[in-house]
């Protein structure tokens, strides 16, 4: 079998194809853009814009089960700059690529989405959530196009059959190496990892820091994927993927600054600065129950391992 891993040098694309060529003996192909390949047995490397209409085609011809964990960053920091730009090109893209597994006829298809496709609720989220409401605040664009490239993919495996099967992860934050750890772009983990270790002063933190996440290590997610794809799921199914650690941003502020010795860090709260919905609950059992995954990277295991890498990859 022939897996392609399309946005194989980010984050979560990254860490898949680490584990798939360490766990698996399938080929493997990897998309990317601007990151550079890196050296990984058994894989074939595609240079592609996935924007671009036609480019994905090529790739997936070859393919048995594609997975696709392309996208921009839509943070909280970039929104505020564009709130347009990095949904639309995510949109292209998963458009793209799932007219292009149409296409083909993918027998298999995983999309990693996202938890931002669910409302505002007094409970942790469950799947079929994400069908109701609208997506919360500042994530109503974002979810809202998650939301959208779900449908597409249960239209082309449902009603239009043109993709064998369909599974649709929805990953709570994800974190660790390969991250983006720009202050500009990244999501608040990176940056405060980036602040930390490179002795910001002062720290500035958006609100009151008691907005609680749940945090995923990139690990942890390729492992569900491994999970998702060795299960026995129904024709097109979709799953939250949960870690134990819903934390505060306070809390990981702290984790990080006692993990690098940074005891003096003058650490700020803005007040005027919103820092998003105060939770996110979201429930992983359905998960769990159909595959037995669980994720097994502790919170401070994470953060030191990517706080180590993070200083190892900025060394002058």
């Amino acid at each position: 079998m022939t897996i392609a891993v399309l946005g194989a040098t980010g984050l979560v694309g990254r860490y898949l194809v680490e584990a798939l060529a360490e766990q698996r003996s399938e080929r493997l192909i990897g998309t990317f853009r601007h990151r550079p390949p890196y050296d990984v047995p058994q894989i074939d490397w595609m240079q592609c814009d996935l924007r671009q209409t036609d480019a994905a085609k090529p790739v997936l011809e070859k393919a048995d089960c594609a997975v696709l964990c392309a996208g921009q960053l839509a943070t909280s920091s970039v929104l505020q700059h564009d709130p347009v730009t990095p949904i639309v090109d995510t949109l292209r893209i998963v458009t793209n690529v799932l007219e292009a597994a149409a296409a083909v006829r993918v027998p298999r298809f995983v999309l990693v989405s996202s938890c931002t496709v669910y409302p505002a609720l007094s409970r942790p989220a469950v799947e079929s959530d994400a069908m109701t409401g609208e997506p919360q605040g500042q994530w109503f664009g974002v979810g809202s196009m998650h939301r959208y490239g779900e449908q597409q993919l249960r239209w082309y495996v449902e009603r239009l059959q043109r993709i064998g099967s369909g599974i649709v992860l929805r990953p709570t934050l994800v974190y660790g190496r390969y991250d983006d750890f720009s202050p500009q772009t990244g999501h608040f983990v990176p940056t405060l990892i980036s602040k930390v270790v490179d002795r910001v002063r002062p720290i500035e933190i958006w609100g009151n820091g008691e907005q609680s996440r749940n945090l995923l290590h990139g690990a942890d997610l390729a492992q569900a994927v491994l999970a998702a794809l060795d299960a026995d799921l129904p024709t097109y199914a979709t799953f939250n993927v949960v870690s134990p650690d819903d934390v505060t941003v306070n809390r990981i502020v702290r984790e990080l600054v006692d993990l690098d010795g940074f005891i003096d860090a003058d650490i700020r709260h803005d007040l005027a600065r919103g820092g998003g919905p105060s939770t996110l609950a979201v429930s992983g059992s359905a998960f769990g129950a159909a595959t037995g995954w669980k994720a097994r990277t502790g919170l401070r295991e994470g953060l030191s391992d990517a706080v180590a890498w993070y200083r190892q990859a900025n060394k002058s």
